[in-house]
């Protein structure tokens, strides 16, 4: 669990996101102005609640405020730049979310894009994300599954799901996003940090991929371009970098007004795609700052209660 956790957040240095927050911007925003004074609302109670945090003496809290802090703004994105969600700072945003607060789940509104979405990042980096994400638990599943009867059979059992693992993996970058430079989608670290933490270098992958189907005979889930690739034959790398491409939203993909249950936080949020003459934050549970921190401590025992089973 903990090496999957690991290799997401170097995903992240892949599409850089590390080391700074990645920002959610009002320009080319259906309401700028009401996207700007919601973000405002939430980096206020944002610092109240780091504010109470550090008065507490707790880091935890601290992450809990972090967490409730993605979720407002990309409430806020949702409702005022509804227009600009499949593109690139949308999903890039959301996929940090997921790897850098630990209760993080789906569904989050707009995410992943759909395929062929106007506006749209030239990679999907959310299905690449949920692509590679699903490859790793898969791989954990396959191994603990590995166990009693015919030590050389479970030997090649352990190769077969290593090798799936990796060959999922990077056939989610290659099959999602075949027009881009896979170095900057996270292949540089699928081969050497998932390779490492599994002990399996792809290269070496070719007999273990012609043994086992990596869907029937080993569970994994089917992977984007539908194909499973072997050392053997990789695509042709792409070299294009991340870009929008064309297109206009005209419209919410999701209606005017639509409630969610967000998958961290268990809240149920009611969002108001705004016009250009509306301002209104989107309402739900959380929103004023005193509210907030009450979460934000919701959130950090949970999250505590998750990076606790994963250091056992």
């Amino acid at each position: 669990m903990a090496r999957k956790y690991l290799f997401l957040a170097l995903f992240a240095t892949a599409i850089g996101l590390a080391n700074a927050q990645a920002n959610l911007t009002s320009t080319g925003c259906a309401d700028a102005v009401g996207f700007q004074t919601c973000q405002y609302s939430v980096g206020n109670s944002t610092a109240n609640c780091i504010a109470q945090a550090n008065r507490d003496q707790s880091q935890f809290e601290v992450a809990g405020c972090a967490c409730t802090n993605y979720v407002g703004n990309y409430n806020c994105y949702a409702q005022h730049c509804w227009n600009r969600v499949n593109e690139c700072e949308y999903q890039s945003y959301i996929v940090e979310y997921l790897l850098q607060c630990p209760i993080a789940r789906l569904p989050v509104p707009y995410f992943p894009a759909p395929d062929n979405a106007p506006d749209s990042c030239s990679c999907n980096l959310g299905k690449v994300y949920l692509g590679i994400n699903n490859s790793t638990q898969q791989g954990n599943t396959c191994l603990a599954g590995v166990s009693g009867g015919d030590p050389n059979a479970n030997v090649q059992r352990v190769q077969g799901c290593q090798c799936c693992e990796l060959s999922g993996a990077i056939s989610s970058i290659y099959g999602l996003c075949p027009n881009t430079n896979p170095s900057l989608v996270g292949l540089n670290q699928v081969n050497n940090v998932l390779g490492n933490q599994i002990g399996t270098n792809f290269s070496s992958c070719s007999s273990p991929l012609s043994q086992f189907n990596c869907q029937s005979d080993l569970g994994f889930p089917a992977v984007g371009g539908g194909t499973y690739f072997n050392p053997t034959n990789l695509p042709t790398s792409g070299t294009a970098t991340l870009s929008n491409v064309g297109g206009t939203v005209t419209a919410p993909a999701s209606g005017s007004i639509f409630t969610y249950t967000n998958g961290g936080d268990q809240q149920v949020y009611t969002i108001s795609a705004a016009s250009s003459t509306t301002s209104n934050g989107p309402t739900g549970t959380a929103k004023s700052g005193s509210a907030e921190i009450v979460l934000s401590r919701e959130i950090l025992f949970i999250s505590f209660l998750m990076c606790f089973s994963v250091m056992l």
